[in-house]
């Protein structure tokens, strides 16, 4: 079989078999590309020794791991794409994903020779890299042997770096944002324009994130690509008899149940979504003889890091949230679209930070899909045009004292909940995502 072009999917310092981003994100994604293309496709993911394994169950994690690996192997070998994990030295705790300078240099001496072999010896032609660490990779790469890649940004590197007080630092001082930058910060900007310059194709999420890409980051529009995460509407769906089974088991029955999936963007959201949930439990009491199908509101939280449970539980606690409103779980991510079906809308509350106004958060996607409308904070820019243009939802600041928009939202689930399943369909669907991959491998 003639192959046009044989392509390396490049993951790094991500983790790579224990990741239902990696897999749902951008794995299944491919697997639909190689379907329709005459293409070669090839995975590799290169992973700290230290990710292998979990330190507080070493021998436990690394079998777990291990599973997990032949399973990717042979669910992407029966696509006929080969995968490859191979371990690195560098970086070497999980926190140092945003590489600060001898991180840096570490991380490039140790982990190029890795990327020039596997080109040399597989006969690679181009590559999509996903992230900034593994887009440097591929950058020196295309310098050494001319490889070309596609650039699969994800999110804002060096400004993430600052929101997770690696590059810098980010106070607020009279409702402003302030960075404090580090030399770190300074030297990814530099190796930002770099790998935006070179590269053949950039891949963004949102329009807004594009606009940035183009305006700010002086990256000629021809070559900019919006991908947003898409969601498989296979995996997440309605499901009434599934529903009511999971409402009964979790007593939720006749309550009207927020729910909020994921990680938090940053420390201050937590307390951000807990005390909109008590404005709803307020507009309950004064409202409750308008709306008689359920007899009070529930906070459901799902949070896949098992370790962050104690910290959400004692945050609740603080700002008054009663143990008999709110139900803490921690799901493996398959159980995800079953515990979706818990709830009623699906909360996206961020605070703003540098990153917040480009990001259509997979947890949106997944949220519609599974019939829940949603609710977001204006900052989030990337989401907000569709959840207004579509009536998926609506877009609140939690600031305000005003209780309009939630009458609204009660008064119009059904037409917002549509609308929302309408999105998926016309915007974020895995189909969707197939077919604009698909163009930037011709």
């Amino acid at each position: 079989m003639f192959c046009m072009k044989r392509v390396l999917i490049l993951t790094s310092i991500e983790r790579a078999f224990y990741s239902s981003t990696i897999e749902y994100q951008l794995l299944e994604p491919i697997i639909e590309v190689a379907k329709q293309s005459k293409n070669k496709f090839i995975y590799l993911g290169l992973v700290p020794i230290t990710f292998w394994i979990s330190r507080k169950e070493p021998d436990k994690s690394f079998k777990m791991y291990r599973e997990n690996r032949k399973r990717i192997k042979k669910w992407l070998g029966s696509n006929h794409i080969e995968a490859n994990f191979i371990p690195i030295l560098f970086p070497i705790w999980h926190k140092d994903f945003y590489l600060r300078i001898p991180w840096l240099i570490l991380y490039t001496i140790s982990s190029f020779p890795i990327i020039l072999c596997m080109l040399i010896w597989k006969r690679i032609n181009l590559i999509h890299s996903r992230n900034y660490p593994a887009t440097l990779l591929s950058f020196l790469a295309k310098s050494v042997l001319g490889v070309q890649y596609n650039f699969d940004m994800r999110d804002l590197y060096p400004e993430k770096g600052i929101e997770a007080r690696m590059f810098g630092k980010l106070i607020t001082r009279n409702s402003q944002l302030i960075t404090h930058k580090s030399w770190s910060y300074r030297l990814w900007k530099f190796i930002e324009y770099k790998l935006l310059q070179e590269a053949n194709y950039v891949v963004t999420t949102s329009e807004t994130f594009k606009k940035y890409v183009s305006e700010k980051l002086k990256v000629v529009s021809e070559k900019l690509k919006v991908i947003p995460n898409c969601v498989n509407t296979q995996r997440f769906k309605p499901d009434k008899e599934k529903r009511e089974e999971i409402r009964t088991k979790y007593g939720v029955t006749d309550k009207f149940v927020l729910i909020h999936s994921g990680t938090f963007g940053t420390e201050k959201d937590i307390p951000l979504v807990c005390k909109y949930f008590l404005k709803w439990k307020k507009l309950w009491i004064d409202k409750a003889n308008l709306y008689n199908n359920y007899k009070d509101v529930h906070l459901v939280i799902l949070c896949g890091t098992k370790e962050f449970l104690p910290k959400i539980r004692k945050i609740l606690m603080n700002v008054g949230v009663k143990k008999d409103d709110y139900t803490l779980i921690n799901p493996l991510p398959s159980e995800v679209p079953y515990y979706l079906l818990l709830g009623d809308v699906g909360l996206h509350l961020e605070s703003m930070a540098i990153a917040t106004p480009y990001c259509i958060a997979i947890k949106d996607g997944e949220y519609l899909a599974s019939g829940l409308p949603v609710i977001c904070t204006p900052w989030l820019r990337g989401i907000t045009p569709f959840i207004e243009k579509y009536k998926a939802g609506i877009v609140i600041d939690p600031n305000l004292h005003s209780d309009e928009l939630e009458l609204y939202f009660l008064k119009n689930y059904e037409e917002l909940r549509q609308g929302g399943l309408k999105l998926v369909n016309n915007v974020l669907s895995l189909s969707h995502c197939v077919n604009s991959l698909s163009n930037i491998y011709k």
